[in-house]
């Protein structure tokens, strides 16, 4: 159970797992970054997304935390304060960004498997990797599962 003192820095707080149903319109067509097609001006009534839905599999098992100002993970696509979802039920497989409790604070960072021994990168090829020793239990708090990035006015 997450009390108040043992929140990582950056705690945005807990899913909501009575969240209310917020469906907004979302196009039926990915976006083009060129020329947008002209067949592509419409959209139907039924589509619709929730970010509840499409981000959180198990409320109580998710959270959502800032990231801090650093670049290292800049190449996973997380940037400095940008707002990751956590999931604490999922099991972290080799190749998850996952958040772990390491030397006494929290970090992101990539989960790696070498000759059967865990390693953290970071996204960031100037970062050497992290090697857990073998005699280390790894306290990884959780899966990222999603990360969001403010574009307006950042």
């Amino acid at each position: 159970m997450l009390t108040p003192s043992s929140f990582p820095p950056g705690f945005l707080g807990a899913a909501n797992l009575a969240a209310e149903v917020l469906a907004l319109p979302v196009l039926p067509v990915r976006v083009t970054c060129g020329f947008p097609s002209p067949a592509e001006d419409f959209f139907g009534v039924t589509d619709l997304l929730d970010l509840n839905q499409r981000c959180i599999d198990n409320p109580v098992a998710t959270f959502f935390v800032e990231a801090d100002t650093g670049e290292s993970m800049e190449g996973f696509g997380i940037g400095p304060g940008d707002t990751l979802v956590v999931d604490r039920s999922k099991r972290p497989r080799p190749g998850d960004v996952v958040m772990v409790l390491w030397e006494g604070g929290f970090t992101v960072k990539q989960l790696c498997q070498r000759a059967g021994r865990f390693e953290l990168h970071s996204g960031n090829p100037a970062n050497a990797a992290i090697l857990v020793p073998e005699d280390v239990e790894l306290d990884v708090w959780g899966v990222v599962t999603w990360s969001f990035r403010k574009q307006l006015r950042r």
